[in-house]
């Protein structure tokens, strides 16, 4: 077999991460058919497909899930190199705040492969609802913040415009009269957006169980205890967006970063560019 591409594999891991031909090409400048061509030939190389579809998502075969863990080490190796022989590595703490479902999703991705290429730059991560994490803010806690919100906080850049979905454990999930919901406390966006459109909607629901965690709120989902609200970016691999034309449409929120703190901290300002250029590439 000959060797695989860094370039190849790099295009696999962000089409997996992305869960998108079309945005992982937007992300790494190249068109949609490039990606597609470039995992084909990794395909081609290993002898295995790597992705089987399932519904609008893009599932990992065996030869994929080993691949995929593989080629993150892989390529975390090859940027530590990098940055090991950069001019002025990059050191420092950065306080991050983010809520809860970014954090599942961002933790093993992004900021996974942050720390491991810049290893001098100390992350502490904490995560909350949007409300307490600009409260945190605002009394010095955090030098940045990933906040989720219907209008744009004050000095907050705005690096997504993301679609609210209804979310199941199951994609065959059935209720039989009011809708079962699975919520976040009071002063959460998703349950006020919920409870608006449903009841706009003259659909009748109860709340069965709240958590303004996402690993509590998974798993009452996982439990059938009910359906729940996410923005799509956030979805986990494991839970399903639910179809159903029993179910108002949500609209859209906007996802904003919110710098704070020192404004000398280089390293919290090279976190910031990072996601920036990971959350709208």
């Amino acid at each position: 077999m000959n060797s695989l591409s860094l370039e190849s594999l790099r295009s696999f891991i962000t089409v997996t991460d992305l869960q998108s031909y079309t945005q992982a090409g937007e992300r790494l400048g190249r068109s949609q058919p490039a990606i597609s061509l470039q995992i084909k030939r990794l395909e081609d190389r290993i002898e295995h497909p790597v992705f089987e579809r399932q519904g609008n998502k893009l599932k990992l075969t065996p030869a994929g899930q080993e691949l995929y863990q593989g080629a993150r080490q892989l390529l975390a190796m090859h940027d530590q190199l990098l940055a090991k022989f950069a001019k002025a590595p990059i050191s420092g703490q950065v306080r991050l705040g983010i809520p809860s479902e970014f954090a599942t999703a961002l933790l093993p991705r992004i900021l996974g492969q942050f720390a491991a290429s810049y290893p001098q730059i100390t992350l502490e991560v904490t995560s909350a609802l949007s409300r307490e994490l600009r409260l945190g803010a605002s009394r010095g806690q955090f030098d940045i913040i990933l906040t989720v919100a219907e209008q744009a906080p004050t000095d907050a850049v705005k690096v997504k415009e993301d679609a609210l979905i209804w979310v199941a454990g199951r994609a065959d999930y059935q209720w039989q009269r009011n809708v079962p919901l699975v919520l976040a406390a009071e002063g959460c966006i998703y349950r006020r957006r919920t409870l608006q459109a449903l009841k706009a909607a003259g659909q009748a629901c109860r709340i069965t169980y709240t958590n303004s965690d996402l690993t509590g709120i998974s798993s009452a989902l996982k439990s059938d205890l009910g359906i729940t609200v996410l923005a799509r970016s956030s979805l986990p691999a494991d839970l399903i967006e639910l179809r159903s034309a029993e179910l108002p449409a949500l609209g859209t929120v906007g996802i904003y970063l919110e710098r704070h703190g020192e404004p000398n901290n280089d390293a919290a300002e090279h976190l910031l560019a990072y996601l920036q250029d990971y959350l709208n590439p």
